[in-house]
C-alpha cells in the first residue's frame, strides 16, 4: 500500500525530496523578512472577505479578517524559519489542530 507521502508524490508530480526541501532553506529569509509574508496574507484575506459567493464568505464568517490575516502571516512565519511569532502568541500550533478534535463527547 502507498503511503500518503508517495500518493502525494505521484498525483503532484514533486518527488518527496523536492516538497521537503523547505526544512533545509530559510524561505524567511530568502524572501527578505516579515513583510512579504504580511502582504500575501492580507491580500489573500482581502480577496476571501470580497468573495461575490456568500457561502464562500460564510465560510470565515466566525472570525475577524484582521485575525485571520495576522494568524496566517505569523504561522507561515514561523513555519518558514522566521521567528516563532504564532507560537509565542496561540501556543503550539500542533496542539491547536488536536484540540480541534475535543469536541468528541467522552464517556
Amino acid at each position: 500500500m502507498q503511503s500518503l507521502q508517495e500518493k502525494a508524490s505521484e498525483w503532484s508530480g514533486v518527488a518527496a525530496s523536492d516538497a521537503f526541501a523547505i526544512d533545509e532553506t530559510n524561505l524567511f529569509q530568502a524572501l527578505g523578512g516579515l513583510q512579504p509574508f504580511v502582504d500575501l496574507s492580507t491580500n489573500f484575506y482581502n480577496r476571501v472577505y470580497a468573495d461575490e459567493d456568500e457561502w464562500f464568505r460564510s465560510i470565515f464568517a466566525g472570525s475577524r479578517k484582521e485575525d485571520a490575516i495576522q494568524n496566517q502571516y505569523e504561522f507561515f512565519v514561523q513555519r518558514m524559519g522566521g521567528p516563532p511569532l504564532y507560537s509565542q502568541r496561540k501556543g503550539n500550533w500542533r496542539v491547536f489542530f488536536l484540540g480541534i478534535f475535543d469536541f468528541c463527547p467522552t464517556h
